[in-house]
């Protein structure tokens, strides 16, 4: 897959260290991100549809250490993201979301 446009916004990890949490979507595949600055973590959870995630399943999720995060910076994180939209993308839900999506563009 060609990434050579930004498809997720990420924002710097002085953001999450800020304890600011971030929700985002893009065809139908959603993502949360929860700093706890207590233990150091970054949570990043996704799910898929058009609910939130109280009122959807998890799909996955996985933490990074924020001190890691602050040395090596945001890539592994954009990383991560691709590549649950990769495996988002070949699913009967993101077909179906894409199809009702080019039902509204008529």
């Amino acid at each position: 897959m060609d990434y050579s446009v930004k498809d997720f916004y990420v924002p710097t990890i002085t953001y999450f260290t800020s304890e600011n949490k971030l929700t985002g979507s893009r065809n139908g595949m959603n993502y949360k991100f929860t700093p706890d600055k207590k233990e150091g973590t970054l949570l990043l959870q996704v799910w898929y549809g058009e609910f939130n995630l109280e009122h959807s399943e998890l799909v996955d999720q996985t933490t990074f250490i924020m001190e890691t995060l602050e040395k090596e910076g945001m890539g592994a994180v954009e990383q991560w993201l691709y590549q649950q939209y990769d495996r988002y993308a070949s699913t009967a839900q993101a077909a179906a979301y894409l199809k009702k999506q080019k039902k509204r563009e008529v």
